[in-house]
C-alpha cells in the first residue's frame, strides 16, 4: 500500500533534522542529508520497501554521526567501533556498513591505530612487548599487524630510547642499595611493566653497566 508525505516539517529543537508525516501521522524524523539523498518532498509516495530503505538510510546517518563524535576525541580500533555502535543498539548489518565506509575513507585503520598506540605507549607510559601485544589483542588487532608493529617500534633487542630513559630514571632510585638488591629491584620492575627476560637482561646490564661506569 502507497502511503503519501502530507507535511514536512522542520525540527524546532533540531534545525536540521526534519519531521515527515503520511497520511496526516508523524512517521519520523529525518536528517538533512537523508532528505536529500531521497529527494523528499509533499506529496511524494512511498511503498512498503522504499519506507524501509529511508529507516535504513536515517539509522545507517545517525550511526555515521555517532563514529565521527568518538573520533574527533581519539582513534579507535575496528573492535572498539562495533562495540560502541552495539552498545547504541545498532544492527550488524548498519555498523558493518559504517566500519566499511569509515575504512574506506581511512578514518578507522587498525594498522594505524596500532602504530600509534604503541609510540604512545612507548614516549608515555613504556611498556614492553609482552603488555603491548596484550592490550593490541584486546582491541581486536590481527597478531600479524601486532608482531609487525612491535617489531618496527622496539626491533629485535625490544628496546626503545624511551625504555631505556625509563630504567636509566628508576636505576638512579637505587645507587644507595648494593648491586646484587639494584639489579633485583631494577629487574621486578621491569618484567612488572611487560617486558620478556631476554629484554630485561639487557637493559639491566646495559643501564647497571652505565651507572657503575658514572661512578668511576
Amino acid at each position: 500500500m502507497k502511503r503519501q508525505i502530507t507535511d514536512i516539517q522542520v525540527q524546532k529543537n533540531h534545525p536540521s533534522r526534519l519531521s515527515i508525516f503520511l497520511d496526516g501521522e508523524f512517521y519520523c524524523g529525518v536528517s538533512e542529508e537523508v532528505a536529500i539523498k531521497h529527494q523528499l518532498k509533499k506529496d511524494m509516495t512511498f511503498d512498503e520497501d522504499e519506507l524501509k530503505e529511508l529507516l535504513h538510510d536515517e539509522e545507517l546517518q545517525k550511526a555515521k554521526k555517532y563514529v565521527y563524535m568518538l573520533l574527533s576525541r581519539r582513534m579507535y580500533a575496528s573492535k572498539e567501533i562495533r562495540n560502541k555502535l552495539k552498545e547504541q543498539g545498532y544492527t550488524d548489518e548498519i555498523i558493518e556498513e559504517v566500519i566499511l565506509t569509515m575504512e574506506r575513507y581511512g578514518y578507522v585503520n587498525d594498522r594505524t591505530f596500532a602504530e600509534e598506540w604503541v609510540q604512545s605507549r612507548i614516549h608515555n607510559k613504556p611498556k614492553g612487548r609482552i603488555v603491548l601485544r596484550r592490550e593490541l589483542a584486546g582491541k581486536g588487532i590481527e597478531e600479524d599487524a601486532i608482531a609487525e608493529v612491535l617489531d618496527q617500534a622496539l626491533g629485535e633487542s625490544g628496546q626503545s630510547d624511551s625504555i631505556l630513559e625509563m630504567a636509566r630514571r628508576k636505576a638512579r632510585s637505587y645507587r644507595n642499595d648494593d648491586p646484587i638488591a639494584a639489579r633485583r629491584k631494577l629487574q621486578g620492575f621491569l618484567i612488572r611493566r611487560g617486558f620478556d627476560y631476554e629484554t630485561v637482561r639487557n637493559i639491566v646490564d646495559k643501564v647497571l653497566n652505565e651507572e657503575q661506569s658514572a661512578d668511576l
